[in-house]
């Protein structure tokens, strides 16, 4: 294998899509832009808030061309565009409002907090955090909500103490039980209108697939 195409392969391992899926779609700019100004009427509209956050996050992973030095069209004839990515994670997806991109650091702590939310009660992929907020009851979410809800009751509004209740939170006995990854397929998908269970998440550009796989 010759230096360059291993350099690539290499690349490639550092750099994938996001391993986040989600079986819903991001939000608009604007729906992004109402959940960020409601997001201190509750500890609910901050966990959605980040729950959007980590849905654009899956489906608008960063990545990276691969340019031809020359046409000889040899698997060494290519390099790494790192000024011109093809997806630009979410600060691309901000790229089109100023006044969300200025709150990047603020809007990252809310998507900090989603996904150590979802952790904490044990809900996986592609399942997003706004599914125990927002969906109608199913008998495998059942156990996950009542845990949503212990950790959610009586927090208030505030930033900090929910995220000292998600550190917090599995400490008890009886709270948090052994993970069941194969109990959380994503069945409800359609009934909740949020998407297809296959998930949501960065894709390669076609021109580029081959290359990213080594070929």
């Amino acid at each position: 294998m010759s230096h360059a195409k291993a350099r690539r392969i290499a690349w490639s391992e550092q750099h994938k899509s996001p391993s986040r899926t989600s079986s819903k779609q991001p939000p608009s700019l604007d729906e992004l832009r109402e959940a960020y100004r409601r997001r201190n009427e509750s500890c609910e509209a901050m966990i959605r808030l980040g729950s959007m956050l980590e849905d654009i996050e899956a489906a608008h992973g960063v990545g990276y061309k691969f340019e031809k030095f020359d046409d000889s069209g040899t698997a060494d004839s290519y390099f790494i565009d790192y000024d011109t990515p093809w997806q630009t994670g979410i600060r691309g997806f901000l790229k089109d409002a100023p006044d969300l991109l200025a709150a990047y650091k603020t809007l990252m702590r809310y998507k900090k907090l989603s996904a150590d939310f979802r952790d904490t009660i044990e809900l996986y992929d592609p399942n997003p955090a706004s599914l125990v907020l927002d969906c109608p009851n199913e008998a495998w979410l059942a156990p996950i909500r009542e845990r949503a809800h212990k950790l959610l009751d009586g927090c208030g509004r505030s930033f900090r103490e929910l995220a000292a209740r998600i550190a917090d939170f599995g400490q008890q006995p009886g709270l948090r039980p052994e993970p069941r990854h194969d109990a959380q397929s994503a069945p409800f998908a359609a009934g909740c209108g949020i998407g297809g269970a296959k998930g949501v998440r960065g894709k390669l550009p076609p021109t580029d697939v081959d290359r990213r796989r080594g070929s």
